[in-house]
C-alpha cells in the first residue's frame, strides 16, 4: 500500500512538470514570435538600399523607434542618412577647424532605448571607472567617491546586421589615375558612425564605446552642474544646452541613445582640454531626444594622467582606426590604432574614389609643392603606411616629404587611408 501511495504521488509531480513544460513552451514560442517581429522591423528601417546606397538612413513619419508594432514597419522610408561636422587638429594637435559635410533635416530614430536617469554629481571629482575599456570593473582610485550605476537601468535594443555588398566598379578613361580612400576624416579617435554601429548592433553602452575608442583612459564625474555655463562656438549658455547643439550638429538625433551619449562626453571633455573657442559647431535647436541624452552624461569626461584627454572625433574609419602619430604628430597612448567592426557592412563611405587625368594630379602636386614632375605617375607620389593602413607620409616628386593626411586635404580625399592606381 505504502509503495502505490509513493508511485501515486510520482505520477502527480510528473503530470505536474509536463503541464508547467508545455506552459512555458507556449509563452516561450510568443516571446520569440513578438522578438522576431520587433526584430524584422528595425531590420526593415535598417535595410532598403541601405547596403548599396551611398547616404542612407532609417528615418519614421510618425511613429517612434521603439515601436514593435507591423504599422510601424511600414510607416518607415528611406531617406538621406549622412554625418555632420569632421574635426581636423593642426600640428600641435590644437582643434582649429572643422570639415563641414552635408546634412539633411534629422528625424528622430532611436535604435537603442535607454531608461535614462540624470547623472548624479558631487561638488569633488568622482571616478567612475578606472579604466573606460575595462568597464565591467568599478573601481575607486584617489577620488573621493564612485558614481552608483544602480539608479537606473539600460536596455538595449540591437539590429541585424546588413549584409556586405561589392563596391561598384570604377569608370576612368585611360591615363587617368584613381585614389582609392576608406572612411570620411582623419580617423584618430572615435568614429562617430562606428559608435552608432556598436551600439545599434553589439548594444554597447556609452562607456563601451568610449573605452573601445580611447583605450587606457578613465571616465571622471567632474561635478559639473546644469546650470554651469560654457562658451563655444561663440555662444554661451548652459553646459547642457551647448552640448546638445554640439550633438546635434556632429549626429543628429537619429544616432542611438548611447552613440549620442558618447558624443557628449568626447565634446565635453574636447571642450575642456582646448578651453574656450575650442573649435567645435553649434546647430540651435536640439531636439528632446539628443538634449536628454546629454543631460544623462552631464558632468561626465575622458581622463588620461589626471587630465581631461585629447578625445578627438570625425565621421567614420575604414575598418579601423588611425594612430595619431601616423596623421598628426603627437605619439599620444590612448590615440591608437583599432580595428574596427562593421564599416564594411554598414558604411557607406568604406570604399570611395576619386578620379583624376595625369594632368589635373601633375598640376595640383606642381603648383603645391613646387616640383617638377616628369614620367610615369607612379614616380610622383610615393606612399609610406603606418598602422590601421592610414598614409603616413607621402613623398613628392621624390623631394619633399609631406604628412599623408595634408596630401588628403589637397587632392580632396575624404580619408587619409588611401591608395591610388594609374589606368
Amino acid at each position: 500500500m505504502q509503495a502505490r501511495t509513493r508511485r501515486n504521488r510520482v505520477a502527480i509531480l510528473v503530470s505536474l512538470t509536463l503541464c508547467f513544460t508545455s506552459t512555458c513552451d507556449m509563452q516561450g514560442d510568443r516571446f520569440d514570435t513578438q522578438r522576431s517581429r520587433a526584430a524584422n522591423i528595425a531590420y526593415a528601417a535598417m535595410t532598403g538600399d541601405f547596403a548599396v546606397s551611398s547616404d542612407v538612413q532609417a528615418e519614421p513619419d510618425a511613429v517612434s523607434g521603439n515601436d514593435s508594432s507591423d504599422e510601424s514597419a511600414d510607416a518607415y522610408k528611406v531617406a538621406d542618412w549622412w554625418k555632420a561636422s569632421l574635426s581636423e587638429y593642426d600640428g600641435s594637435l590644437t582643434l582649429i577647424s572643422y570639415e563641414a559635410a552635408y546634412t539633411e533635416p534629422d528625424e528622430p530614430l532611436t535604435m537603442t532605448s535607454a531608461t535614462i536617469s540624470d547623472t548624479s554629481t558631487t561638488t569633488e571629482t568622482t571616478l567612475i571607472s578606472d579604466r573606460v575599456d575595462d568597464y565591467d570593473s568599478i573601481e575607486s582610485s584617489e577620488y573621493t567617491q564612485e558614481l552608483d550605476f544602480s539608479s537606473g537601468t539600460t536596455v538595449v535594443t540591437t539590429v541585424p546586421v546588413p549584409a556586405a555588398t561589392m563596391a561598384p566598379a570604377v569608370q576612368a578613361a585611360p591615363g587617368s589615375v584613381v585614389f582609392y580612400s576608406s572612411g570620411y576624416g582623419h580617423g584618430v579617435g572615435m568614429s562617430q558612425n562606428g559608435a552608432n554601429f556598436y551600439a545599434m548592433y553589439d548594444g554597447w553602452t556609452y562607456d563601451q564605446i568610449l573605452g573601445f575608442y580611447y583605450p587606457g583612459t578613465t571616465l571622471v564625474q567632474t561635478g559639473a552642474s546644469e546650470y554651469d555655463r560654457i562658451t563655444v562656438d561663440g555662444k554661451t549658455d548652459t553646459v547642457v544646452s551647448i552640448i546638445s547643439q554640439i550633438c546635434y550638429n556632429e549626429m543628429g538625433s537619429s544616432f542611438s541613445v548611447e552613440a549620442i551619449k558618447a558624443q557628449a562626453v568626447a565634446a565635453y571633455t574636447t571642450y575642456l582640454y582646448n578651453g574656450h573657442g575650442s573649435g567645435m559647431i553649434c546647430k540651435a535647436n536640439p531636439p528632446q531626444n539628443v538634449v536628454d541624452a546629454v543631460r544623462s552624461v552631464l558632468g561626465i569626461a575622458v581622463y588620461y594622467d589626471n587630465k581631461p584627454a585629447l578625445t578627438s572625433f570625425y565621421a567614420s574609419s575604414g575598418g579601423a582606426t588611425a594612430s595619431c602619430k601616423d596623421i598628426f604628430y603627437g605619439d599620444i597612448p590612448y590615440l591608437i590604432s583599432r580595428p574596427v567592426k562593421y564599416d564594411d557592412t554598414s558604411d557607406p563611405n568604406y570604399s570611395c574614389s576619386k578620379v583624376f587625368t595625369a594632368s589635373e594630379l601633375k598640376s595640383k602636386l606642381e603648383n603645391k609643392y613646387h616640383v617638377q614632375l616628369s614620367g610615369n605617375p607612379y614616380d610622383w607620389i610615393q606612399l609610406q603606411y603606418g598602422d590601421g593602413g592610414y598614409v603616413a607620409t607621402a613623398i613628392i616628386g621624390g623631394k619633399v616629404s609631406v604628412k599623408g593626411n595634408e596630401l588628403r586635404t589637397v587632392l580632396g580625399l575624404r580619408s587619409p587611408k588611401y591608395s591610388f592606381e594609374c589606368r
